[in-house]
């Protein structure tokens, strides 16, 4: 069984410790992950990142993938080292890795840190800010920043679950976390929590705050 573990930078990841799901799996992660942990795949889409990202000599020594521009041209350190997704979808960052472990013939793809909806601030009027564990540092929103919509991400999420019918995928949340409503249409799809999910893999989920 062949098992890849596919993070975004939500908050609700908190705790987890990449090392172990590297010895368990298939590591997908992106952007600004690569300032604390090594994932086997590094996936970056927005060029601001991957200048960040190259500054550090990452890419040299690890793999980085991201969607080609012209603007890399003149700067050898990302021409060079960064590998370019063929054809460029054009989708977010995370959605592209989960994108990339379906591709690569996983059985098994738990997904972790897609978080989706941002912190609630006003359920009634619908406000939200923004949820992401490297939010008030370089190329990233702050704290008191208003989420954005989800929807684009979640679509591109769907079309990965319709176009890799084979798969297995488990969105692994926090109990009584959002879950988007058109997600659970998807017959390869479920959601399970980080309970079920550290028994599965004999892990464990350090307990952090928000």
């Amino acid at each position: 069984m062949k098992t890849a573990f596919v993070l975004g930078n939500g908050e609700s990841r908190r705790g987890l410790k990449i090392t172990e799901l590297k010895e368990r799996g298939t590591v997908f992660a992106c952007n600004g992950v690569y300032r604390t942990d090594t994932p086997d795949y590094l996936i970056a889409v927005d060029p601001k990142m991957i200048f960040e990202i190259c500054e550090t000599g990452y890419q040299e020594r690890n793999q980085v993938w991201s969607n080609y521009n012209a603007q890399y041209e003149k700067k050898a350190n990302i021409r060079d080292f960064v590998r370019w997704f063929q054809p460029s979808l054009g989708w977010s960052s995370g959605p592209t890795a989960l994108r990339m472990a379906a591709e690569k013939g996983f059985d098994e793809i738990y997904i972790l840190g897609f978080d989706y909806q941002g912190h609630s601030v006003n359920e009634r009027h619908k406000q939200y800010k923004f949820n992401n564990i490297f939010k008030d540092t370089r190329n990233y929103k702050k704290s008191q920043d208003e989420a954005t919509f989800y929807g684009n991400w979640m679509n591109q999420t769907k079309r990965v679950f319709s176009d890799f019918p084979k798969p297995k995928f488990f969105r692994v949340i926090p109990k009584g976390w959002f879950k988007p409503h058109d997600l659970e249409f998807s017959e390869n799809f479920k959601h399970i929590d980080y309970e079920e999910f550290c028994k599965i893999h004999s892990i464990t989920k350090e307990n952090t705050k928000k």
